[in-house]
C-alpha cells in the first residue's frame, strides 16, 4: 500500500476516474480493523480485475457532531458505556494516531500492493476554534490528500469569504472539498419550517459558491441524509436530475455524502457528476450488527470465558473482513473495473 498526499497527485486519480466514468470511493476508516478491511477489499478487487493500482480515499471527522471520529480517539476522551455521552478529547491528538495508524501499512511487504490510499478530512469541522487550528497546521495539511474545509454552519456569505481565504492559503498544497449550503439545527428547520425541497441546493447557488471560492471538490445537498436533518429517513433519497443539472454548471467536481442510506445504490453518481463518494454509517453499523448477533449465537462459549472469541483479535478479524466485502461491492458498483482502461 502506498499513501498519496501531494496534490498533483490528488488532482490526477481525480482526472482518471473522470475519464473512466467512474468514482473515487471515499469511506471513512477508525481504527486497524477498518483501515484493513478497506485495503483487504480493495486489493482482492483489484487481484480480480487485473488492476496494478486501486486508488481509495480513506478519511475521518474530527468534532463534527454527527461523529466525532479524531475526538473519539484521542486517550482522554470518553464515550458512555450506554453511548448517552462524550467526554473530553483531543482532536489534534487524534488526527496524528491516526496519521501514525495509517502510516503502518505503507510499504508493508507484499501486503495490499496495488492499493493507493488518498488521506482526508471529511467535515472539518470550522466554527470549532481547535478544530479549525488543527485544519490550519502545515504538518496535517501536507499529510492529506483531500480536505473538506466544512463552514456550512454559517451563513453563505461568511461560509464563502472562509473557505476562499482557506484557499488561497493552502489550495496549492491540498485538494480543498467544501458545502455550498449552510447547514442548520433540527430546532432551526423546525422554526423556520423548512422543508425537504428548500434545504435542497441550488444549482446557481452552488455555481456561484465554486466561482467565488475557488474549491476543487462541492457537496451539494442531494436529498440524502447529508444535510436532510428531521425529515425522516422515507424522505432520504438521491435527486439525480439536480445533481446533474449542479454538473451542466460546475462539472464533475461533486462529492456525495450521506450515500449510506442508498443502499449501495449508487451507479449512476459518475455519470451525473459525482467523482467522489464518501461511505460510513452502513459499513459501521452491519459490523456491529454482526459481531452482536454472533455473540448472541455463542453466548455459551463467551460466558464460558473461551480466551479465543472474547480476545480484540476475534472482534477485529470480524470487522475487517466484513468491512473488505462491503467495500468489495462499492468497488463495483462505482465502476472501478472501468479504470483498466483508463
Amino acid at each position: 500500500m502506498k499513501i498519496i498526499t501531494q496534490r498533483r497527485e490528488t488532482l490526477a486519480v481525480l482526472d482518471r476516474f473522470r475519464r473512466a466514468g467512474a468514482a473515487l470511493f471515499a469511506p471513512n476508516g477508525e481504527l486497524p480493523a477498518e483501515l484493513e478491511g478497506i485495503c483487504m477489499g480493495a486489493q482482492a478487487f483489484a487481484d480480480r480485475h487485473g488492476l496494478t493500482e486501486i486508488p481509495v480515499a480513506i478519511g475521518m471527522t474530527g468534532i463534527y457532531a454527527d461523529n466525532p471520529q479524531f475526538r473519539k480517539l484521542s486517550f482522554d476522551c470518553r464515550i458512555a458505556e450506554d453511548v448517552s455521552s462524550i467526554t473530553g478529547g483531543n482532536v489534534r491528538q487524534g488526527c496524528e494516531i491516526w496519521l501514525r495508524m495509517l502510516g503502518c501499512y505503507e510499504n508493508l511487504g507484499d501486503a495490499f500492493p496495488a492499493v493507493r490510499v488518498l488521506p482526508f478530512i471529511d467535515h472539518g469541522w470550522v466554527p470549532d476554534a481547535e478544530e479549525d487550528a488543527m485544519l490550519c497546521d502545515p504538518s496535517v495539511v501536507d499529510r492529506m490528500a483531500i480536505i473538506m474545509y466544512d463552514a456550512s454552519k454559517f451563513d453563505h456569505e461568511e461560509n464563502i469569504a472562509r473557505v476562499a481565504k482557506y484557499v488561497e492559503k493552502f489550495g496549492d498544497r491540498v485538494v480543498v472539498e467544501a458545502a455550498a449550503d449552510k447547514i442548520y439545527d433540527p430546532k432551526d428547520i423546525a422554526r423556520l419550517k423548512l422543508s425537504r425541497e428548500d434545504q435542497l441546493s441550488r444549482p446557481d447557488f452552488v455555481e456561484q459558491f465554486v466561482k467565488r471560492t475557488g474549491v476543487d471538490l462541492i457537496v451539494p445537498n442531494l436529498g440524502t441524509e447529508h444535510r436532510s436533518v428531521g425529515v425522516g429517513t422515507a424522505e432520504r433519497k438521491y435527486e439525480r436530475e439536480l445533481a446533474a443539472a449542479i454538473r451542466d454548471r460546475v462539472g464533475a467536481i461533486m462529492s456525495l455524502h450521506g450515500s449510506s442510506c442508498l443502499g449501495g445504490k449508487v451507479g449512476t453518481t459518475a455519470a451525473d457528476g459525482i467523482v467522489k463518494v464518501n461511505f460510513y454509517t452502513a459499513m459501521a453499523v452491519g459490523a456491529g450488527t454482526k459481531i452482536a448477533r454472533l455473540l448472541r449465537e455463542h453466548a455459551a462459549i463467551v460466558e464460558s470465558q473461551n480466551l479465543w472469541i472474547n480476545s480484540e483479535s476475534w472482534f477485529h478479524d470480524i470487522r475487517r473482513r466484513h468491512v473488505a466485502a462491503v467495500c468489495d461491492e462499492m468497488f463495483e458498483t462505482l465502476g472501478y473495473a472501468k479504470l483498466k482502461a483508463a
